[in-house]
């Protein structure tokens, strides 16, 4: 898909400055034109409106500082970079253009090279800027979404606390408990994991995949034991990768057998294996129970169309793990892709493989 061309807004009041200006930058942006500050203010606030604003200053009725300071006290339009373009050079005249929100001020007669220079780097800012704005926003609706998950789970805690006191059912209640607490617990790890991914305040550095697999075995491997799933490895203790041993056994292999063993059928099995491919080490992880619709496949990492499935034992999970396994295999400098094919599709040959491509380490 053709990215979209970056829309500018030039406003001035003098024909021949609206021609020049739009000439200059028409081949790279998508350009609007205003004659005045009212014209200007409204097609700032229409649809997606201008990705950057070239303001005049000299205009009649609205003035361009006026424009600016309107245009900045609407959450709207508050976050559209504007650079003045004016015949107005006094020192003031450049003070009352920044303080008033503008990002840049050229005076004119002006350089078109360097114009285009500003133009882009401020553009760039924004758009780095925007990235910002939406990792906030989906970290903000990730902990909102994760905080009330886990107020529900302790709340189960709390009734089930309460009825103990008046009801003989006491093993009923204590596996409400259990199962709350175990989740609670997930989702409280969860956002440690996370926030220190986005603090990146782990390090890199070469570990052994064999140990770390050893060490998620060690953790689950009752799981297995008790649902009867077979678990078999083919991992060589030579191989190394670039990664985090903590998160890459809490965060990453964790949650991609936990997975696999949530979605395989009781007396099936579960193939986890290694190889070198040039600079490379190609993890994999196979399952043979129910797989995924395409649809669900599609969404398996987006972080806003959290959907979690019951396992085939009625397992539950937060669904949050797949999103966090992508995130660290990523700043880990690794890729991970996912292949499936739904029970209700296939008959046979149906389940999940996930294979991680990690970055090999060298002399260990």
């Amino acid at each position: 898909m053709e990215n979209k061309k970056p829309t500018i807004l030039i406003v001035d009041d003098v024909a021949t400055n609206l021609d020049f200006l739009k000439g200059l930058l028409i081949n790279e942006y998508d350009i609007k034109v205003a004659n005045n500050g009212q014209l200007a203010l409204k097609i700032a606030r229409m649809g997606a409106g201008p990705d950057l604003i070239l303001l005049d200053v000299m205009m009649p009725g609205m003035d361009g500082f006026q424009v600016c300071e309107e245009l900045k006290r609407d959450p709207q339009t508050r976050d559209i970079p504007i650079i003045f373009l004016t015949a107005r050079t006094a020192t003031d005249d450049i003070v009352r253009g920044f303080k008033s929100g503008g990002v840049d001020y050229l005076t004119k007669p002006f350089n078109p090279p360097e114009l285009l220079a500003r133009v882009r780097t401020h553009l760039l800012i924004k758009q780095q800027n925007d990235i910002i704005l939406e990792q906030n926003r989906e970290q903000k609706e990730l902990l909102h979404i994760l905080c009330h998950d886990l107020a529900n789970h302790f709340t189960v805690i709390s009734m089930s606390l309460e009825l103990l006191k008046n009801d003989s059912a006491i093993t009923d209640y204590l596996s409400k408990i259990k199962t709350a607490t175990t989740h609670g617990i997930d989702i409280i790890n969860l956002v440690r994991e996370m926030r220190a991914l986005q603090e990146k305040k782990i390090e890199i550095c070469a570990v052994n995949l064999r140990e770390c697999l050893k060490e998620s075995v060690l953790l689950l491997g009752d799981r297995f034991e008790q649902k009867n799933v077979k678990l078999l490895i083919d991992i060589d203790h030579s191989l190394w990768v670039m990664a985090e041993r903590c998160s890459l056994i809490n965060s990453v292999i964790n949650n991609l057998m936990t997975n696999a063993l949530k979605f395989s059928f009781e007396g099936g099995q579960v193939e986890i294996s290694a190889t070198e491919e040039d600079d490379a080490v190609i993890f994999k992880i196979q399952d043979h129970g129910i797989g995924m619709p395409a649809e669900l496949l599609s969404q398996i990492f987006d972080i806003t169309k959290i959907t979690s499935r019951p396992g085939t034992g009625g397992e539950i999970g937060t669904g949050f793990g797949m999103p966090l396994v992508k995130s660290f295999v990523e700043f880990y400098g690794g890729e991970i892709e996912v292949e499936s094919r739904d029970i209700n599709k296939y008959s046979d040959d149906h389940g999940t493989l996930i294979t991680i491509k990690f970055i090999k380490a060298r002399n260990n």
